[in-house]
């Protein structure tokens, strides 16, 4: 830097001494300048701001008009914008490396230091050869009155700010309580929606229970239909079994006072061994008859043996018909005895109709 800033002023001091090895020695001096520079290009292109650097060097007429809209105006990227004034200045020599880094050692000392090695010690020496100690002072004040402009700008803006973070934060809190609300109210609408869902759960399990009644309802009506039908049906029969059993009752009177008289007829008839016995008897008159007479009876004795013999005949079939006769009696009397209980029982425990109730479906 040094080296630099004494290079621009040998042509006011030295003269005929800045002859060619001086001249050899600034371009080697700018070259290393231009080396360390485009050592750093890509750290510089993204960290430095065109718009701090360009007042700067149009004060030490490196840039003219042209090139500063030309960097600044342009639709480039800040990078490219960057790369566009370091190619411009490198095409300026040892005058545009010497003020791009003492412009930088101004703004970006931290830069600058990375890419010299060197502490910033700002001198400004190209305003102080190109236009003295007034030029310096002219520059710093309208450096020190953009700064205040700037700060003037950014207290503003600041204030700007303020209200604006002011107004933001009573949104903010405005949206906080409008969240709350609105997450009380999902609350309060799943709540409800669960309150709806148990409802609606509870109406289909009542319309079920209603359907299942209205089944068990017209079921029980039929079931109680039928019955009725049935006990009907059932009077009708004891109607007739009363009838009948009447009717059995006066034919048991009836062969009760046959069978009575049928009985005494029986016991007053000879007993089964005195028949028996008349019947040997007779058997052996027979017998001694034949014996007797051995030729031919009489006619009138032949006549009254036919008739004994066919009344003998007639007994036996009599006899007969009475015992069969009195096996049937018994057979109808057994018979009717079993009907009597039977009927009995009915009228004892009579069914009746049957009446369901239905429950009443609401």
């Amino acid at each position: 830097m040094e080296n630099g800033v004494g290079g621009a002023g040998g042509p006011s001091e030295g003269g005929a001494q800045g002859g060619g090895r001086g001249g050899a020695q600034e371009v080697v001096d700018a070259d290393a300048l231009w080396e360390k520079v485009e050592g750093k290009r890509h750290e510089l292109t993204r960290a430095i701001s065109p718009g701090k650097l360009t007042p700067y060097l149009r004060q030490c007429r490196v840039l003219d008009e042209q090139d500063e809209d030309e960097i600044l105006n342009s639709m480039l990227l800040p990078s490219k914008a960057n790369r566009r004034l370091l190619d411009i200045l490198h095409t300026k020599g040892e005058r545009g490396v010497v003020s791009f880094l003492e412009s930088l050692e101004f703004h970006y000392p931290e830069l600058y230091k990375r890419v010299t090695g060197k502490e910033p010690t700002p001198r400004f020496s190209t305003i102080v050869v190109e236009e003295g100690q007034e030029g310096l002072t002219q520059f710093l004040m309208n450096e020190v009155v953009k700064l205040q402009h700037q700060t003037r700008a950014k207290t503003l803006q600041e204030l700007e700010l303020n209200r604006k973070n002011c107004t933001l934060e009573d949104e903010q809190k405005k949206l906080r309580l409008a969240n709350q609300e609105l997450q009380a109210f999902q609350q309060r609408c799943n709540k409800m929606r669960e309150e709806r869902n148990s409802y609606n759960d509870e109406l289909l399990r009542v319309k079920d229970e209603n359907y299942k009644l209205a089944m068990r309802y017209a079921t029980l009506s039929e079931e109680r239909n039928m019955a009725v039908m049935r006990s009907r049906d059932l009077q009708l029969e004891i109607d007739q079994l009363k009838h009948r059993l009447n009717k059995v009752e006066e034919e048991c009177k009836m062969e009760r006072r046959q069978s009575l008289k049928l009985k005494n007829d029986i016991e007053n008839r000879p007993k089964r061994e005195h028949v028996f016995d008349l019947q040997r008897e007779n058997e052996v008159l027979k017998i001694k008859l034949q014996e007797a007479a051995p030729g031919p009876l009489p006619a009138s004795d032949k006549a009254i043996m036919d008739i004994l013999e066919h009344d003998r005949q007639e007994a036996l079939e009599d006899r007969q018909d009475l015992v069969n006769r009195l096996y049937s009696l018994h057979e109808e009397v057994r018979q009717a005895e079993e009907l009597r209980d039977k009927v009995g029982l009915s009228l004892t425990h009579p069914p009746g109709p049957v009446l369901l109730e239905a429950p009443l479906i609401q």
